[in-house]
């Protein structure tokens, strides 16, 4: 049986005042709008300093989409195999890509609010592809981690799978914004289609790259 540690108390209370910021932010778009959610009226929600607030977030949209920057460490890498064990590489670079944007708070009742959110304002998602874009380093290095894993490039020699993970990280990425492009263009959802939207956003860009990958061979 697996023992996890338990936070630390700064770690405990660092975490208390992020999920804190990033309620106050979702909940202050949907009751007064994203031109009202500003940085201050968000600090004031949290009941925190506007100073406190930039030591979570670069900007509003990162507390509202929940953006937290990670880091793709070697532990990081082999959790994710682990979790996709047996998954086709396609769809463990498409699960790894929602992992490194998913926001970190993921309670039902927030993430339903963030959608409707999301759904009223697309135009936030660009800070996810963006932060996507920055970590665009880690993520390539990781996927060729995830190709030499993989019987089909496993015998590759090691200076060809940077480039063959270059156009993964691009088809995949190209996968995840159409997906996402889908789901915003099609209107308002339920409750239950909003809390299950990441598992049916990646499950499309999953079936996107496939059928190009198929078609173009």
């Amino acid at each position: 049986m697996e023992i996890t540690a338990p936070l630390g108390l700064r770690d405990k209370k660092r975490a208390e005042t992020r999920a804190k910021l990033e309620r106050a932010a979702v909940e202050l778009v949907l009751r007064d709008g994203l031109a009202h959610a500003t940085v201050d009226a968000i600090s004031d929600a949290a009941d925190v300093s506007s100073r406190t607030f930039f030591n979570y977030f670069d900007s509003k949209e990162d507390a509202i989409l929940g953006v937290r920057d990670l880091e793709l460490t070697d532990e990081a890498v082999a959790e994710h195999l682990a979790r996709t064990d047996g998954a086709g590489l396609i769809e463990s670079v498409v699960k790894l890509l929602f992992w490194v944007i998913g926001p970190s708070i993921t309670t039902s009742d927030l993430h339903v609010l963030r959608m409707q959110v999301v759904k009223a304002h697309p135009e936030l998602l660009s800070r996810q592809i963006t932060q996507m874009t920055r970590m665009a380093d880690q993520l390539t290095a990781a996927i060729q981690t995830l190709l030499k894993k993989d019987p089909a490039f496993a015998g590759d020699p090691a200076a060809s799978l940077q480039p063959t993970a270059d156009v993964l990280f691009a088809l995949c990425g190209g996968g995840l914004r159409v997906a996402v492009k889908e789901w915003v263009t099609e209107g308002s959802a339920t409750a239950h289609d909003q809390s299950a939207s990441l598992t049916v956003l990646e499950s499309r860009a999953i079936e996107l790259v496939r059928e190009v990958t198929k078609k173009i061979q």
